[in-house]
């Protein structure tokens, strides 16, 4: 009764990497409770890439309470995907992830760039900054929190920073899981 209850089992939650991270990105604070790798990526691939959206449950449950709580207050802005991959999956896996925080949440965003990004190099990657764009007419809330699964290179999140007033907002930003080796600054 003192503890969270996992909707994983034991065996499979073991193969995830917990992994508390706080860094900074664009001198705005940022925070991870995941490795992106081992059961978490597999599991993120099921959700994302195999259509399994009863796994969308399982990757903030056990931190719900703690998020809930540090966010309170703020308006969850979630990062896009195009919307090519959006009709490809047949839905916009962050809605789902973020869903058991119960907090506020925005699409405000629009991805610009088709290529996908896990096909792209590094340098590719970083140009990603330039793909995302505010959608028109979207009216922001004071407190935000930037949103998204998997941080790797930052630039996805960097862009999204980009078309925000950072002296209008206040602003965080929260991945469930971080790239083992990428760099965050």
């Amino acid at each position: 009764m003192l503890f969270e209850e996992d909707l994983l089992c034991h065996s499979c939650r073991s193969q995830w990497i917990a992994s508390k991270q706080k860094f900074i990105i664009d001198g705005i604070r940022a925070d991870s409770d995941w490795e992106y790798e081992g059961g978490f990526a597999k599991c993120l691939l099921q959700y994302k890439e195999c259509n399994d959206e009863a796994l969308h449950e399982i990757f903030l449950n056990l931190y719900r309470k703690k998020l809930r709580h540090r966010y309170h207050g703020c308006t969850l802005l979630l990062i896009p995907s195009t919307e090519e991959k959006n009709r490809e999956r047949g839905f916009h896996h962050l809605p789902g992830i973020f869903e058991c925080l119960g907090l506020n949440m925005l699409e405000p965003f629009d991805k610009v760039l088709i290529e996908q990004q896990k096909e792209l190099s590094r340098a590719g990657r970083q140009k990603m900054r330039h793909g995302i764009r505010l959608k028109p007419n979207i009216g922001l809330p004071k407190k935000i929190v930037l949103c998204d699964d998997v941080i790797t290179t930052g630039s996805t999140i960097r862009g999204a920073l980009n078309c925000l007033e950072k002296s209008d907002h206040c602003i965080r930003i929260y991945a469930c899981a971080v790239a083992s080796g990428s760099r965050r600054k």
